[in-house]
């Protein structure tokens, strides 16, 4: 039996072994997946005690993802970009791989409902860790622009430094014919909105949240209200970004998204 872990702080409501558990019922594989609290300044100190007693892979998720990508000996591209770590993976020769499965989850998600950012014009609510783990992904999914919203325009036009398509959106009146909006604030977590004009919504055709819940997101709720737009939380990213962590530990096919999400979804009603 193979033993996994996700590592965090809070890490309570996690669903990562619900997720890891169901995929491995797919191949028939038999694993451990746990959940592990880290104290605050412990990060290190546990990721070496665990790999060194066997840990076959683990996750990482707040606050302790720029602590992997520090502790790692080697990243992936998507790693190294965005400067975080969601998945560890032993090297054969010593020392850990990082990798950062976020975009490929998103991406995966958005796919799968139908959607194709080649030659979009998409919007990005925030510039913080979440967009900054996605922002290769969508790039490297040829939109036509990347238009990123953020409260401090100077955070956004870091992101965007060195690609042409890439706008920090300074004044709501140099964005327009927004096809696809991507929020990658917290904002729906505890009910508010992120900053972004009616008229921006209104006219989109596919409108995604990366928090979800049992219900519709407060963001998705209003969207709702204002925009006849293909609305989508982040259920499916979540499942996503796992499938992705589960195939680089067990070098297989990625497993089965969808039966996931829908497990997930009913648990939560």
């Amino acid at each position: 039996m193979r033993r996994f872990c996700v590592f965090g702080n809070p890490i309570s409501h996690s669903r990562s072994p619900d997720i890891h558990a169901l995929f491995a019922k797919q191949y028939g594989h038999e694993i451990s997946y746990k959940k592990q609290l880290v104290s605050l300044h412990g990060f290190a100190r546990t990721i070496a005690t665990e790999f060194n007693q066997g840990l076959a892979g683990a996750n990482v998720t707040v606050p302790f993802k720029q602590q992997a990508w520090q502790q790692a000996t080697k990243l992936t591209e998507e790693a190294r970009v965005s400067g975080a770590v969601n998945t560890l993976i032993p090297l054969p020769a010593g020392g850990l791989l990082g990798a950062n499965t976020d975009g490929a989850g998103l991406l995966r998600d958005i796919r799968r409902q139908g959607i194709d950012i080649a030659g979009r014009r998409v919007l990005i609510l925030g510039a913080g860790g979440a967009t900054r783990g996605v922002l290769k992904n969508i790039l490297d999914a040829n939109p036509e622009t990347v238009w990123i919203a953020n409260r401090t325009a100077s955070k956004a036009q870091q992101l965007g430094d060195g690609h042409a398509n890439v706008r920090a959106v300074t004044t709501w009146q140099t964005v327009s014919g927004v096809d696809i909006v991507i929020n990658a604030t917290s904002a729906s977590l505890s009910g508010k909105l992120p900053d972004v004009p009616t008229t921006v919504l209104g006219g989109a055709q596919f409108v995604y949240d990366m928090v979800y819940g049992p219900g519709r997101t407060s963001f998705l709720a209003h969207t709702a209200a204002v925009s006849e737009a293909q609305l989508s939380d982040g259920l499916g990213m979540l499942v996503g970004q796992a499938a992705e962590s589960y195939r680089l530990w067990w070098q297989c096919e990625l497993p089965q998204i969808t039966p996931v999400i829908e497990h997930l979804r009913h648990s939560m009603d």
